[in-house]
């Protein structure tokens, strides 16, 4: 067992990233339960929920979520959590993520948005879910 929550490896990693890494719902409620921070960052500035969304863990988003993490944290290159969970086509992420309010028209440094990844790694129904929330967030549904 961990004995301090927070404790970084030499990545930046703490036990949540890990957790939220493997999508280990159980050691995510433990951890955050005993003080992890939600909004911690690794060497290249991501958060447990980017972890999550790079890797597909749709029920470790929604444990982050329920717990009060940052929908939209920004990593040192301003991907959002949204933006990898297009980039590898995780339908069920970036529902999660746009339902809890994600921006489906943020930006990272170079313009690419979530809409960017997913058209250009060729997730056609990632693509649909986004175009649908632009429209409704900029009002043209």
């Amino acid at each position: 067992m961990v004995e301090n929550v927070n404790t970084k490896d030499k990545h930046g990693h703490t036990p949540l990233i890990d957790a939220a890494k493997a999508g280990d719902v159980d050691a995510i409620r433990d951890l955050i339960g005993r003080g992890a921070d939600l909004e911690a960052k690794s060497e290249k500035g991501k958060t447990a929920l980017h972890y999550a969304a790079a890797n597909g863990q749709a029920a470790a988003i929604r444990a982050l979520l329920e717990a009060g993490a940052q929908v939209d944290p920004r990593d040192l290159e301003w991907h959002t959590p949204l933006m990898l969970a297009a980039n590898y086509g995780c339908n069920e992420c970036v529902e999660d993520l746009l339902t809890a309010g994600a921006d489906p028209l943020a930006k990272m440094k170079l313009g690419n948005t979530a809409l960017t990844y997913a058209e250009a790694n060729g997730h056609p129904d990632t693509l649909d879910l986004i175009k649908k929330a632009q429209r409704a967030k900029s009002g043209t549904a």
